[in-house]
Order: structure tokens, then C-alpha cells, then sequence
């Protein structure tokens, strides 16, 4: 008896093939989705140094969707002479330089805002992140709230109160420090409440 042959010994494999490949590309596709695009604010609003622009976007806590809105200035980015929300002074490794970013920003005092990203970019747009600890700088956690009254928090663990102390005034200033190689001049600043939404600000 001839044994049968490759076509029909690999039928069902041969069936199944298509359903694989659709799962395989929606697997892929979901991929992209969380690992790329989400990765950092793709969807960005722009706006000049020196003009209000009103920033939409949603945040996400243990309650669901918490949109917000708030409206954001750059004022200016200028060599820092302390850590933003501290005043010692600061102490910086050779070749390193600390600027400070000068943002006005007005919200609803009950509008979560302390989970702010703060990023400058160079003019090869190249990213330098804001940080509240690293070994050469200790200054407030969030970049976009006063430290001393930074507003409600997200509802993000169970048993945790999300109000966070006085009352944030409906407008107020900020200096974030970022720091930075030396000779590298700022050209951009990006500011996110989680990705993919962004304001990207020219500092020129």
C-alpha cells in the first residue's frame, strides 16, 4: 500500500496555518501598539516659548479614564542655581550643567497633575529627562506642581488617601532642574502626563 502523501499527511497543519498567521499578526500588532507607540507621547501639541496653550489628555487610576485639562507656559530655560524645591546648592560633576525651566501653569486646584514627565530636547533631538534623585541631585518628585502644594494625587492603591496635603492655587510657577552635558543647548521642552499624549514647546 502506497504510504500517503506530504499534502495529505500535513492537512491539518495546513488548515491551521492561516488561523496562525492572523493570531501571530495580532499579537504583533498589539506589540507594537504597547511597546512602541505607548512607549513615549507620540501625539504631541505644540506651542512657542512665552504663550499659554491648553493641554487635554487622560489619565488613568483604580477609578477608570481621569481626563483633565491644564494650561501650560514656558517662560524661559536659564542656567539653575539649586535643585528645584530645595536650597542647597548644587554640586555638579565635571562636564555637567543643571538648567532650569521656567513653567507657569494654571488647573482646577482638584485636578491630578503631580504624575507629570519632563523632558528637554537638544536641536539633534536628542532627550534629557528630568529626575528627583540621581547621585548628583536631590530636588522634588513631580516637575509640575509646587512641592509645597502639589495638589490631589491619583486614586492608584487601595487605602491610600490621594489628597496630598494644601490646597494648590489655580495658577502658580515652576523650575524643574534638568541636567544636562555641557555645550548642549536646549531647543525643546516635552511635557506628558503618560504617553501617547504630549506638549512639545519650542524653548527658542
Amino acid at each position: 500500500m502506497r504510504p500517503p502523501g506530504w499534502w495529505r499527511r500535513n492537512r491539518w497543519g495546513l488548515v491551521a496555518l492561516p488561523v496562525a498567521l492572523a493570531a501571530a499578526l495580532a499579537a504583533s500588532s498589539y506589540r507594537v501598539e504597547a511597546y512602541w507607540w505607548l512607549e513615549k507621547p507620540r501625539d504631541l501639541v505644540d506651542a512657542e516659548r512665552g504663550e499659554w496653550v491648553t493641554f487635554s489628555a487622560s489619565q488613568y487610576d483604580r477609578t477608570g479614564d481621569v481626563p483633565f485639562t491644564v494650561r501650560v507656559r514656558l517662560d524661559g530655560v536659564r542656567p539653575a542655581e539649586a535643585p528645584f524645591g530645595e536650597d542647597d546648592e548644587l554640586d555638579l560633576p565635571d562636564g555637567v550643567q543643571a538648567v532650569a525651566v521656567d513653567l507657569s501653569l494654571a488647573a482646577a486646584p482638584d485636578v491630578p497633575l503631580t504624575s507629570c514627565d519632563l523632558v528637554v530636547r537638544d536641536a539633534s533631538g536628542t532627550e534629557y529627562a528630568y529626575q528627583s534623585a540621581s547621585p548628583s541631585i536631590s530636588q522634588a518628585t513631580s516637575p509640575c506642581v509646587p512641592p509645597d502644594a502639589r495638589g490631589p494625587e491619583l486614586d492608584l492603591f487601595e487605602g491610600i488617601d490621594p489628597d496630598t496635603g494644601p490646597r494648590r492655587p489655580d495658577e502658580w510657577t515652576v523650575s524643574p532642574v534638568v541636567l544636562l552635558p555641557d555645550g548642549i543647548e536646549v531647543a525643546e521642552v516635552l511635557l506628558s502626563w503618560g504617553p501617547p499624549e504630549g506638549l512639545l514647546i519650542s524653548a527658542e
